[in-house]
Parts: structure tokens; sequence; C-alpha cells
């Protein structure tokens, strides 16, 4: 018998916009709770417990989409990072010449970034708002289980996905 898989009712990243940021070396953890998503801006220290900055509360009712935006990255000696912001840029908006720009660099490597895009109602349907979160390779797999917690215990849209992020039929 193999475990099951537990949902992730939480997840964390670097901010990159959407919300006002108390510290630049902080990072912001989103959480379910009730018919809330909470999230918090918290300060890590070293040898100390993290510091809470400051906290947001979005009714989920407000809330239109979660979503990742990844692109697989092959990084190749001598690849141009204003080449590649470009390509991205042109693929995905600001977003995407974020992760394009990032993926450049000097060494052979096979890695995958993302960002995490929440979409949410402002004061009303016509006030749409945007929160983005970069996500390092290894927590994107945390953050599709976090979307799928949100489908499943919030929307009428859950599909179930296997491994690769595919929508099984």
């Amino acid at each position: 018998m193999g475990k099951k898989k537990q949902e992730q009712s939480g997840i964390g990243g670097d901010l990159i916009s959407g919300l006002p940021q108390e510290n630049q070396n902080s990072f912001f953890m989103f959480n379910f709770e009730g018919n809330q998503l909470k999230i918090t801006e918290k300060l890590t220290r070293v040898f100390k417990k993290s510091k809470e900055l400051q906290t947001f509360s979005l009714d989920v009712d407000k809330i239109i989409s979660i979503d990742i935006i990844t692109q697989d990255n092959i990084v190749e000696k001598q690849n141009s990072t204003f080449g590649r912001g470009v390509a991205g840029a042109l693929l995905f908006g600001p977003v995407g010449a974020i992760i394009g720009t990032s993926s450049a660099g000097s060494t052979t490597v096979n890695e995958q970034t993302g960002v995490l895009v929440f979409s949410y109602y402002g004061k009303n349907e016509e006030d749409i708002k945007t929160i983005y979160v970069s996500l390092l390779g290894s927590t994107i797999p945390y953050a599709r289980d976090f979307i799928t917690y949100y489908l499943k215990n919030y929307t009428n849209e859950f599909k179930e996905q296997n491994e690769n992020g595919d929508i099984i039929l």
C-alpha cells in the first residue's frame, strides 16, 4: 500500500507584484482559512522565529482563478539574457519576461521555474486585480496541490489531473 497524497492548503513564494511589500527580503504565505485566503508577509530571521509583517484577507468568492505559468528551461552556455527576456515577454507578457531573463546562465541545467498567478475581483467585477508569486521548480508540485485544494473545496471546476498536470478525461 502506498501513502495517500495529502492535499496542500498552503503555499509560499517570493512576491513579484500585486501587493504592497514591507520588506524586500520577505516572502509571502497563502493559506485557506474558512472562506478566506489569508496572505501573510513574513520575514525569515536566522536563529529566530519568522516575523509576520502584515496579513491580507481575500474572500474566496472574489477569486477568479489561481493558475501556474511554467516554462521548462534548458539553460545552455552563452545564452542571451536579453533574448530570453524578449521571447518570454512576447509569449507571456511581463511575467514571461521575468521567467525568460531568469533562465539565462552559463551552465547546462534542466530546471523548471514558474509563477503562481492569483486573479480576483477588487471593488467590483470590472476591477480585476492580479498577484504574481515566483515559484522555484521544487515548489511547483506543491503549488499544483494548492490549486487542486482550491478547486475541490471552493469551486465546481475541479478536474482530476495526473502527476504532469494533464487533465484526466
